[in-house]
């Protein structure tokens, strides 16, 4: 892990200078629609284009691979549906922003899905209605929107492909593993200006409440965190108001990396976080919130066996690492040993269940989905 961590460290995330914003006369919104081929967010129309239904890129959510290692992503949305027919659809006279497509998945949220508001902080339009697309279920994280002050009647979602007099389509402010912008900050901050915190000082996030988990063995770790005067809280128990206020007030938070530890946006400058890391990777997300919020961050490896793909998108066994009981011991934790060695056995036949529940569904659901069998 120190190679890589060193190679976070040298890597430049900051994104200086202007973003982008696109203005497209005549432009148009098309929804997410799934092509005959290919997945969710793999191989889909939707976006903007110009009126004569050349995509505009600037639209698109990019993903690009982290520098540590490799990850293939495949453009999420690529314009128009040609088996859609154009000669009349739904005009409106009005100028809009493009808010970009919305995530279904938190932490992709929090990032991609707030990341254009940055346009609002500072644009004279103050009377623009926001426009976005996103996929058929329901849309859990738009309170945000309002969390940063716009009406609920300013939202619109796009269903059908529809014309306005302007589409406005400002550059992301964050790319996921690429670069972050000061404007994403700005943005964050202007959420949480409208949330009144909570004076909590030391904060853990347990996902072990979960069932589809893939962090297997947290419970053990999350209990030594709790009698050492950390208040544990799971986040699908909170509002959005009421994980902002807990994270705005604390001064040290904890949990495990990816989506989870992320909520460190949310803290004020100068403060501390530690880190799980569940698998052998540096999230460059992280680092860039690290960087951001002036952040003092402890990672800590907690995992036994790590994917190599993919942030440990596969089951993650945690348990009594060397590196965890050297954090306990070196902040001077009250912890029992014997208790995770007791417990740890338990939570090893949990993870080859996992594991096998896994590859049932990945590997044989889907081959057998591919030949068409079902």
């Amino acid at each position: 892990m120190l190679n890589n961590y060193k190679q976070e460290c040298e890597t430049d995330y900051e994104k200086k200078g202007p973003l982008k914003i696109k203005r497209v006369p005549n432009g148009i919104v098309h929804p997410l629609q799934l092509s005959k081929v290919g997945g969710v967010e793999k191989n889909e129309f939707g976006g903007v284009t110009d009126e004569k239904l050349n995509f505009i890129k600037l639209s698109l959510i990019k993903r690009v691979s982290p520098p540590n290692f490799t990850i293939k992503f495949h453009n999420w949305y690529t314009g128009a549906n040609p088996d859609h027919s154009f000669s009349d659809i739904d005009y409106i006279d009005e100028s809009v922003v493009f808010l970009g497509a919305l995530p279904k998945h938190y932490g992709h949220f929090i990032l991609e899905g707030l990341s254009r508001l940055w346009f609002l902080l500072e644009s004279k339009e103050v009377n623009c209605k926001c426009v976005y697309i996103s996929g058929a279920n329901e849309d859990r994280f738009n309170d945000f929107f309002k969390l940063f002050g716009l009406k609920e009647r300013d939202i619109i979602k796009i269903t059908k492909p529809t014309k306005f007099r302007t589409v406005i389509v400002p550059e992301q402010s964050i790319r996921l593993h690429d670069y972050y912008h000061a404007k994403y900050k700005d943005t964050i901050d202007k959420i949480k200006k409208n949330i009144k915190s909570e004076n909590i000082e030391r904060v853990y996030f347990s996902k072990a409440k979960i069932k589809n988990n893939r962090a297997i063995g947290e419970a053990a770790i999350e209990e030594v965190f709790l009698k050492n005067g950390f208040n544990v809280f799971h986040p699908e128990d909170l509002s959005m108001y009421e994980m902002i206020a807990v994270l705005k007030g604390c001064k040290v938070f904890a949990a495990t990396s990816a989506t989870n530890i992320h909520n460190s946006i949310f803290m004020n400058d100068d403060n501390t976080f530690i880190c799980l890391n569940r698998s052998a990777h540096f999230h460059p997300i992280q680092t860039m919130i690290e960087r951001m919020r002036y952040l003092s961050g402890n990672y800590i490896d907690v995992f036994y066996f790590s994917s190599d793909r993919n942030f440990g998108d596969k089951p993650c066994l945690l348990g009594p690492t060397k590196y965890l009981f050297d954090f306990f011991e070196t902040y001077k934790f009250s912890f029992s040993r014997l208790k995770f060695y007791l417990k740890f056995p338990l939570d090893i036949c949990h993870f080859i269940f996992s594991k096998l529940k896994y590859f049932i569904y990945k590997k044989l659901y889907h081959a057998i989905k591919r030949r068409g069998i079902f």
